[in-house]
């Protein structure tokens, strides 16, 4: 069934390896560097921001109480961590296996199937969390209208990319399907540009005293309608203007107001 050379077969796994290998190392740098960023806003301490994964659980897990009612970093430990794990796990296995080509083909065939089988499940699942996740992560940062344009953007192109095979089928020549292409291209480099930005803006904000940092609410003192209602009405956002500022001309709404003065 499987009339690979192994010789090939070889040198195909170590290209993919070292693919992902760069993909992983340049995908952790930027994570790195932006977590370090978002730490130095949450008061967090930075050499956390070098460890993968729990960076990004981190900052969700500070979102909690400040801008979203729940830890949403579980749901990314669940959606994104279990994959890689299983990715590298069946990695491991074919080597440590020390496959032939015909040991491949009668044994471990099964195993590859059933690992390709479980990725596809794991990535259909963090496809439709990278979507919410996307809010969940950017919004509290992207304060400004224009960069909330490019956010909406965003998750426009993460849709439309499920469904770009459908939409131009049979149009592949079309200027319409160019654009797109370039735009699933380009966009996503402009999306991590704005967000360094914006995190950068941040920032520089709290260390001015112009902004605070929101106040992490209290559950135990609140019931669930008390927190919904707060946190609905911070506008989903996780640095206001610091009233005891000097300069500051920003003037709060009633619920603001309310807010600031019981919990506070």
């Amino acid at each position: 069934m499987f009339n690979f050379d192994e010789y090939m077969l070889h040198q195909v796994l170590a290209i993919v390896g070292i693919v992902l290998f760069i993909f992983v190392f340049v995908g952790y740098i930027i994570t790195a560097i932006f977590s370090k960023i978002m730490f130095d806003i949450l008061g967090v301490r930075s050499g956390l921001a070098f460890i993968p994964y729990y960076n990004t659980y981190r900052i969700y897990k500070e979102y909690k109480g400040r801008v979203w009612k729940r830890n949403w970093g579980v749901a990314y430990l669940l959606t994104f961590t279990l994959p890689s794990v299983v990715i590298g796990a069946l990695l491991l296995v074919l080597v440590e296996l020390r496959y032939t080509t015909e040991v491949f083909s009668e044994q471990y065939a099964g195993i590859l199937f059933t690992g390709l089988g479980l990725l596809v499940v794991a990535g259909l699942i963090a496809y439709v969390f990278n979507f919410i996740m996307l809010f969940i992560m950017y919004l509290p940062i992207f304060d400004t209208k224009g960069r909330r344009v490019v956010l909406y953007i965003q998750a426009a192109l993460t849709i439309l990319s499920s469904f770009s095979g459908a939409i131009f089928q049979g149009a592949s020549d079309s200027i319409l399907s160019s654009i797109f292409s370039l735009a699933e291209l380009i966009f996503p480099i402009v999306f991590m540009v704005v967000s360094f930005v914006a995190a950068t803006d941040i920032r520089a904000r709290i260390r001015s005293g112009e902004y605070v940092l929101q106040e992490k609410l209290d559950y135990n003192m609140l019931s669930s309608y008390e927190i919904n209602s707060i946190l609905k009405s911070r506008g989903r956002k996780l640095v206001v203007p610091n009233m005891n500022s000097g300069f500051s001309d920003y003037q709060p709404s009633n619920n603001e107001e309310i807010n600031r003065i019981e919990y506070v």
